[in-house]
């Protein structure tokens, strides 16, 4: 016993202590992940990384007060659930003209993540007209939190339609987990390292609506129909009220 206690007190010991401890607080979360522990994580991690930013974040916000005339753009989309849920973005210039690229104009979306309104990964969030035009087959996409990290936005090329991003965006609801968020992250930081492009967010960005209307696969009038179904109330949209036309 007392050679025991000597070794859990050497440099050896301590640092076996310190992996055999990291590795059941990592199995903890990893069982409880679906639980609570994901949502956890996000306000912890999230609230870590708005405090590291906080310099960048304040940066910004001046440039575009100065550049747009006001910090920021705010808009509704739909969260878990299809409840909607206000979500910010840098201000553009005044005609849309854009002031940041989008590595930092998101960067507000932090806030919501902290909130609990959405999560570091999981689907990109979709405007209200988008989500009335998101065929049923995909609704299992809005079980979760959207994210500022898409499911995809690490492993696919950048010209993905929109349905194989939702296709994608299901599959992770049902199967999401801690080993998956932490790989997905990781490609997500590589390829933002090697310079590569972010398809699913900048696509997202575009509008799946506005595809649509510029494919001629729905009409104007359905499109004005997308928006002011998107724009229904919580509650009934929390009944599964999303299809126009």
């Amino acid at each position: 016993m007392e050679e025991f206690l000597r070794f859990m007190a050497s440099p050896a010991g301590i640092a076996v202590f310190c992996v055999v401890a990291a590795a059941a607080v990592v199995l903890l979360l990893a069982l409880n992940y679906r639980f609570f522990a994901k949502a956890a994580l996000d306000v912890l991690f999230g609230a870590l990384i708005f405090a590291v930013v906080s310099p960048v974040f304040a940066v910004c916000a001046l440039v575009a007060k100065r550049r747009a005339g006001r910090c920021f753009d705010v808009s509704y989309a739909v969260g878990k659930g299809g409840r909607p849920i206000k979500v910010p973005v840098f201000a553009d210039r005044p005609g849309g003209g854009a002031v940041f690229g989008n590595a930092l104009k998101y960067l507000p979306m932090l806030s919501c993540v902290v909130a609990g309104r959405m999560s570091l990964v999981g689907p990109v969030p979709a405007s209200l007209a988008d989500g009335a035009l998101i065929p049923e087959q995909f609704d299992g996409r809005f079980a979760v939190r959207p994210g500022m990290i898409a499911p995809s936005a690490g492993s696919f090329g950048e010209r993905l339609s929109f349905e194989e991003m939702f296709a994608a965006d299901c599959r992770y609801a049902e199967n999401y987990s801690l080993i998956g968020d932490i790989k997905i992250t990781l490609l997500f930081l590589l390829r933002a390292v090697r310079g590569e492009g972010q398809g699913y967010l900048s696509r997202a960005s575009g509008g799946y609506a506005a595809e649509l209307l510029a494919e001629g696969k729905i009409t104007e009038e359905q499109f004005r129909e997308a928006e002011a179904l998107g724009g229904r109330s919580a509650a009934d949209r929390a009944r599964g009220v999303r299809r126009a036309g």
